[in-house]
């Protein structure tokens, strides 16, 4: 399949990048490695695509014990999964970059990008000549759903890895456009919806993540199941993070993905944590209540039963080894 007619655009500055985004039909290309595979489906046609590539803001690594982590949006995933700097202080965010996708892939794709990827289904990302065969979903101005007959909304997935290593690390996100700027933790920018799986404007994009400096004692870890080692986006994605001190865990925090139309936490397994001894039997307990509480969406021949008990092995899995890490 070819490319659509498009015209393109390399600004050189945030402003002129948010200026050019006020042209009706314009998107945003980084590594393009989600947004040109749709083009070639004629899933989205864009006009005018704006290449942030040149703009030196939205680039760079830099580390302070104080200040904590900054990644330009344009920092590749290859470059955040071989990072020692990483390694060290964000194991999550090593392991959840280092699963993304397939070398090549990883060598193209920017952080930026994974944490905007869009939600997916199996109906709404085919080829307009497959798609002719159908009337139109939510996803495609439509009134109806073919995942889960009778809904009354669009349940496509959200299946991005980098997002619930975020989550746990407790990123925020550095959104900039034609009119402002604003800063906001990352779980703000996701609607938890199908339709559209963030809320940044269409003059909008991600500068920069921030990630504040890891607590003393503190290890995280990022655990996933997908259908081949590599490539393939997860079944089940789960991020935990953890701190002890005084011999109980003090802070946690539990982070998913591929189970509804957004990632989330798991607030009702972090309480079960909070403030205790760190055992294996409460390990257990906080991954049977995550199962319970979780309620994950079936995709692409994956039952909603097999992710739930999914849900049981990896956050014991992540907690584990995130637990294993702090002390």
């Amino acid at each position: 399949m070819r490319l659509p007619q498009f015209n393109y655009l390399e600004p050189e500055s945030i402003k002129e990048a948010s200026s050019l985004l006020t042209e009706k039909g314009a998107a945003v290309i980084a590594g393009g490695t989600d947004l040109l595979v749709n083009m070639k489906k004629r899933v989205i046609t864009p006009k005018y695509l704006v290449n942030l590539k040149h703009i030196e803001e939205l680039k760079g690594l830099a580390f302070d014990e104080t200040k904590g982590l900054r990644i330009g949006a344009l920092t590749t995933l290859d470059v955040l999964s071989k990072s020692t700097l990483i390694k060290e202080k964000y194991p999550a965010l090593a392991q959840a970059t280092g699963r993304t996708a397939a070398p090549q892939l990883r060598n193209m794709a920017t952080i930026g990008g994974n944490v905007c990827l869009e939600s997916m289904c199996m109906y709404y990302n085919q080829s307009a000549e497959w798609m002719k065969s159908r009337i139109p979903c939510f996803k495609r101005g439509g009134n109806q759903c073919y995942v889960a007959k009778g809904s009354k909304e669009c349940v496509a997935l959200f299946e991005a890895d980098t997002p619930p290593a975020l989550l746990s690390l407790g990123a925020r996100v550095k959104i900039v456009g034609n009119s402002q700027e604003r800063v906001l933790p990352l779980a703000d920018i996701y609607t938890q919806k199908g339709q559209k799986a963030n809320n940044l404007a269409p003059t909008e994009f991600v500068q920069e993540i921030l990630i504040p400096a890891p607590p003393k004692n503190s290890g995280s870890a990022y655990q996933k199941m997908s259908q081949r080692e590599s490539i393939d986006f997860p079944i089940l994605g789960v991020a935990s993070q953890l701190t002890i001190a005084g011999g109980k865990c003090r802070e946690v925090k539990i982070a998913m993905t591929a189970v509804v139309s957004g990632p989330i936490r798991v607030k009702e397994a972090e309480e079960a944590l909070s403030d205790q001894a760190v055992t294996d039997e409460l390990i257990a307990k906080a991954a049977t209540i995550a199962q319970e509480k979780v309620r994950p969406l079936s995709h692409q021949g994956i039952s909603a039963w097999y992710k739930r008990k999914l849900i049981g092995v990896l956050v014991k899995g992540s907690l584990k080894q995130a637990w294993d890490l702090a002390k």
